[in-house]
């Protein structure tokens, strides 16, 4: 048995120094309009698979402190299978007591409160969230099965039981047409949600996919690089976060933008002033 199924792993860049675990592959929903994962197939591993990995996976594990489990929405899965997970990485990696993963806004609000409590007493501290974007007519667009509101619910429901979430935003998801609407109520939606993270992500569109019929068919114009950056800035602009790192890791396909929040706002907006301002020579 091998360690992964694939030669390549996805994870979100802030886990780059977790213990990564399989236990997933695809994802439960694959309707996104804009995912080119949208033709892979979904397959939970069976438990005793997922422990034989876990028991693998020990020797890389030493030096770790967080344990990210591999898959594109593994919180998909039953509690009583989660905490399974967790009862094996008690039992072979007892020095590790952060374990995290990616989650759809419709799998947190599947699990009721006294749940999430228990998965964050075993363990379960932090959720990596795909919001995309804030308005409701966007997320339609993209058919991504969920709404604003209950995005809104399912993070309520996570810092009552004291698990943190981190988000990905996507800039230029509403087009030219939904362009303004998406940043405003981007900005509205992450002031309301406080996340832990956000991380901007670029919007690329893929062949065989919904995004890429609408696309063809006029329904859906992209926005340039520039148009995208300034989008990402708008919604840095309207920001209004506690304590939150921010990052844009596609600004123009080729810098990053990171800082804390509200501490560096500024700093990054004029970051990506001075970026567009090399963009109209």
């Amino acid at each position: 048995m091998e360690l992964y199924t694939e030669k390549e792993v996805y994870r979100p860049f802030w886990e780059k120094d977790s213990a990564l675990l399989e236990t997933e592959l695809g994802c439960s929903w694959h309707k996104c309009a804009f995912c080119d994962f949208t033709k892979d197939d979904f397959y939970i591993f069976p438990l005793e698979e997922i422990e034989k990995k876990a028991k693998m996976l020990v020797p890389y594990a030493k030096a770790k402190r967080r344990i990210f489990l591999l898959g594109e929405n593994p919180f998909v899965m039953d509690t009583g299978k989660i905490l399974a997970i967790t009862g094996y990485v008690e039992r072979y990696m007892p020095w590790i007591h952060e374990i995290s993963m990616y989650a759809r806004v419709d799998d947190v609000l599947r699990k009721d409160e006294r749940e999430l409590l228990v998965l964050r007493k075993k363990g379960i501290c932090h959720l990596h969230i795909g919001i995309e974007s804030g308005n409701a007519k966007v997320l339609k667009q993209m058919n991504k099965g969920v709404t604003p509101e209950q995005g809104i619910e399912a993070c309520e429901r996570l810092q009552r039981a004291g698990i943190t979430y981190s988000v990905t935003v996507i800039p230029g998801l509403g087009g030219k047409k939904m362009s303004e609407e998406h940043a405003e109520d981007t900005a509205k939606f992450l002031n309301v949600i406080q996340p832990e993270r956000i991380w901007m992500i670029g919007l690329k569109i893929w062949n065989d996919t919904d995004l890429y019929k609408q696309y063809n068919q006029g329904l859906f114009v992209p926005l340039d690089l520039r148009s995208r950056m300034m989008e990402a800035k708008k919604i840095l602009e309207n920001l209004k976060m506690s304590d939150c790192i921010f990052a844009d890791t596609t600004v123009l396909n080729k810098y990053t933008v990171i800082g804390k929040l509200p501490y560096d706002k500024e700093k990054m907006i004029n970051w990506m002033n001075e970026l567009a301002k090399g963009t109209e020579n």
